[in-house]
């Protein structure tokens, strides 16, 4: 399993070719098949995002003009 609930995620294309995502936006679910084979399934619970979102463009834009970032790496393990 991949050990991710309750987090909104932005994920680079490398990470959803290696396990074969398929991205479903109007049913709001995300299906991937570990290196297992095993098939998994996100669904989206509809709920409104508690934090804004901005895209990449306008997050760099606001870097270069001196506003803090902060990078968030989430890993996946087997403990």
């Amino acid at each position: 399993m991949f050990g991710i609930r309750g987090h909104d995620v932005i994920l680079g294309m490398d990470w959803l070719t290696k396990y074969r995502a398929t991205i479903d936006c109007q049913q709001k679910t995300l299906a991937l098949i570990t290196s297992e084979g095993e098939s998994i399934l996100y669904r989206g619970s509809g709920s409104i995002p508690t934090i804004p979102l901005i895209s990449a463009t306008k997050a760099c834009k606001l870097v270069r003009k001196g506003c803090p970032a902060y990078l968030c790496v989430v890993e996946a393990s087997d403990t």
